[in-house]
């Protein structure tokens, strides 16, 4: 077993998502017609309606004040993720608090501050949510490259990160969120690989 030294929950299994989902929603979105900008309007809709603690974080951190490129990348990332999540785990996505999201966001904040105390630790944070989500994670920072290198003269890059940390937060809550299948063990007796 691998003990981490970490401030973030580790992500049940059962809320993993598989890269065979990530696939599929990066499909439906990928087409630049009508139809795709119907389901992420669509999308958006059921994100405001079903997840109002998640959608005022994400309009508190994704605000104009952010450079333009890195603000639509922030939208079409917070979308994706929700969507992703959202047909993975279909009625298993509990609504999120305002409290599981602020806690999320501390979560986030401990362990980078953990992380910056010890020079040796080689993970960074956003390591550790990749450990939990690697597909959603790869996913992310496949659009984030894509983005840098597309607009590299344009973007800021300090916008960017503020999207990045904020893609982070929104994946550790929602990771929070998924409810157990019926007769799952209890979190914290989870085996573990």
């Amino acid at each position: 077993m691998w003990v981490r030294r970490s401030a973030l929950r580790p992500v049940p299994r059962y809320a993993r998502l598989p890269e065979s989902s990530i696939r599929s929603m990066e499909a439906t979105f990928s087409a630049a017609d009508s139809r795709a900008q119907q389901l992420a309007r669509a999308s958006y809709e059921r994100l405001t309606t079903q997840q109002p603690a998640l959608t005022a974080y994400l309009t508190r951190k994704l605000t104009a004040s952010l450079d333009d490129t890195a603000l639509a990348l922030g939208h079409m990332l917070a979308l994706a993720v929700y969507v992703g999540f959202e047909s993975f785990a279909g009625s298993a996505l509990r609504s999120l608090t305002p409290e599981a999201v602020a806690a999320a966001d501390l979560a986030l904040t401990a362990d980078e501050e953990l992380r910056r105390s010890d020079p040796r630790d080689a993970l960074d944070s956003e390591d550790i949510v990749a450990i939990d989500q690697p597909a959603l994670v790869a996913f992310v920072n496949e659009h984030i490259e894509r983005t840098l290198e597309q607009h590299a003269e344009a973007v800021d890059v300090d916008d960017v990160d503020v999207v990045f940390r904020t893609i982070l937060v929104e994946i550790l809550a929602l990771s929070q969120a998924v409810a157990p299948p019926p007769g799952s063990a209890p979190l914290g007796e989870e085996p573990q690989a």
